[in-house]
């Protein structure tokens, strides 16, 4: 009967192990994924023309963290290089809403993410079932900003969780521009 036991435990234990995925950390690849903005309800995924074969910076945020990145993509739209990787199509911006882990109503966030689309220039895509934050390997429920840099290939070049610290901006630039080009 112990033997029962154990065996079951472990069984157990061993299962919920395996099936939280780790962290994705820099140098693994992003898997894509599939969702839809927040303007026109058009859906994309990272291989969609406006993503393939340019790096893209990700921020991924619920409503209560939507604003915490905000000095990240003013610094980077004030920043010559980048804005000139912009225009040659070799980098790109990308928003994505959490809404699986928010109390907020869908439709408070779609309204929050179609001011963030228009103010920021950025594609803004909506997550409803924590597609992209499995993908990360992050715990849901998940409120805090996750920005990422994704290369060419997919592969995560730069990640941090929360609000990005000011001291962080040069080296994500220097990362665009190294990865861009």
């Amino acid at each position: 009967m112990k033997r029962i036991i154990v065996a079951v435990f472990l069984i157990l234990f061993c299962g919920a192990f395996l099936s939280h995925a780790a962290e994705l950390k820099v140098g693994d690849k992003l898997p894509d994924f599939k969702l839809n903005d927040a303007l026109d309800n058009k859906a994309y995924s990272l291989s969609s023309p406006e993503f393939a074969g340019r790096s893209v910076y990700i921020v991924y945020a619920s409503t209560s963290s939507s604003d915490d990145n905000d000095h990240v993509t003013n610094a980077l739209n004030a920043n010559k290089d980048v804005m000139r990787l912009k225009s040659e199509n070799k980098y790109v911006g990308l928003g994505i809403g959490n809404q699986k882990d928010s109390p907020v109503p869908n439709f408070v966030i779609k309204s929050v993410a179609k001011r963030k689309q228009k103010s920021s220039g950025a594609i803004i895509l909506l997550d409803p079932d924590f597609t992209v934050g499995k993908a990360l390997g992050l715990a849901s429920p998940h409120k805090a900003a996750v920005s990422f840099l994704v290369d060419k290939n997919r592969i995560v070049r730069y990640i941090y969780s929360g609000k990005t610290p000011a001291e962080n901006i040069p080296k994500i630039v220097d990362l665009i521009k190294k990865y861009s080009e």
